[in-house]
């Protein structure tokens, strides 16, 4: 009877089998790059980054006109990518995978279609936000609803979930009842919040997808597109050129205060810089405006064996066309940690004086050679033919 009942307990546990995660940069890239592996096509971080195609630039001043972050004091916006994780994802379909999006109004329908896909040994990708999650309290009361984790499982004894998280090697245990929060944020505009949202995946039943080195070259001009001919003015290399020449008026635009995000009253420069900083370097980006995981995913293609096997393998002058602008592409990751590292500085040093201890002059310098970088960059990768 006592053996039975032990049974039972430790059947309240359950584990997608031979799931991994990995510890990563960034929280989409190294989700999608965690259930990748579980189906079938082990590949690192940059790989899968570089694959989903969403590299790009953002700029968005919400000093001009309606506000794109209409819920806060936030003067700019700026992003590395051009995209999320959304059902027509580039990488899963040069995979041969299928991409199912689900969202839910209630926290614990949500919950329950979960356990059912777990139950079924399908891991999940969860979108949340952040600030619920109980290894991030000590960071303050930060919200963030376009965070992504894994979900490996959970143990209904212990009331807990099992997730995986880019910046932790290991599985996480997080209470079902925070998860729910997470999920079912309202912090925040919108358009960020998670909305129970959930990604699940499955392999085309025929197998059928193109040679990676086909796919690679479909995922780069992609990013190429992205940034020479955006849809919409602010992204891409027209919101370079916004965003370099927005610098010399930060005088006017940044003067007053604002409300950090634990509510203190602080510069709006000082709040501008700290939040330039953190969307540049350091959340999830992996460095430099995530270009230094496009880095990686470009230098990792001139020795991957896959490119130099099969009807679609590369010839010699597409490696040339790598080498020749892998350098470009390192030296513009290094301009934006430069700017990141100079405003981060001047916050930390001066404070709330942040704004009239800053070379304005030297940052517009760089942010133009980074657009200058960035231009001859992308022409030059126009050049690899599919």
């Amino acid at each position: 009877m006592k053996l039975k009942k032990e049974m039972v307990l430790l059947s309240q546990k359950r584990l997608v089998n031979d799931f991994i995660h990995r510890i990563g940069y960034h929280c989409e890239s190294s989700s999608m790059r965690d259930l990748f592996e579980f189906h079938g096509f082990p590949m690192s971080e940059p790989m899968a980054f570089g694959l989903d195609a969403t590299m790009g630039f953002g700029f968005f001043d919400t000093t001009n006109s309606v506000s794109f972050i209409p819920e806060s004091e936030i003067p700019f916006f700026l992003g590395g990518k051009q995209g999320t994780i959304e059902p027509n994802s580039l990488a899963c379909r040069l995979l041969g995978i299928t991409l199912r999006k689900q969202s839910f109004t209630n926290a614990s329908k949500a919950w329950d279609e979960s356990k059912k896909m777990l139950d079924q040994d399908i891991p999940l990708i969860l979108k949340v936000d952040l600030g619920y999650l109980p290894y991030f309290e000590e960071e303050g009361n930060i919200h963030f609803g376009g965070h992504a984790i894994t979900l490996a499982g959970y143990d209904d004894q212990k009331g807990v979930a099992y997730v995986g998280d880019s910046e932790f090697e290991s599985f996480q245990e997080v209470s079902i009842e925070k998860l729910k929060e997470a999920r079912s944020s309202e912090f925040g505009p919108k358009f960020m919040h998670p909305s129970n949202t959930q990604f699940s995946m499955i392999r085309r039943p025929d197998g059928k997808h193109p040679p990676l080195a086909a796919a690679v070259k479909v995922a780069i001009q992609k990013v190429v597109v992205n940034m020479l001919r955006p849809s919409v003015s602010n992204n891409g290399i027209p919101g370079l050129k916004h965003f370099a020449n927005s610098i010399p008026l930060w005088n006017e635009k940044l003067k007053g205060v604002a409300k950090d995000p634990q509510g203190k009253s602080i510069s709006r420069a000082r709040l501008m810089f700290e939040l330039l900083y953190g969307y540049i370097e350091t959340w999830g980006t992996g460095g430099g405006s995530f270009r230094n995981l496009y880095t990686n995913f470009l230098e990792e293609l001139q020795n991957h064996p896959e490119m130099n096997e099969g009807p679609k393998a590369w010839k010699s002058e597409d490696f040339k066309i790598l080498e020749e602008n892998i350098p470009i592409i390192k030296e513009s990751a290094r301009l934006w940690t430069d700017i990141a590292k100079t405003l981060k500085k001047a916050a930390d040093i001066y404070k709330d004086n942040c704004l009239e201890n800053v070379d304005l002059n030297n940052l517009q310098e760089q942010a133009l050679l980074i657009l200058h970088n960035e231009e001859m960059l992308f022409k030059n990768l126009l050049k690899l033919k599919i």
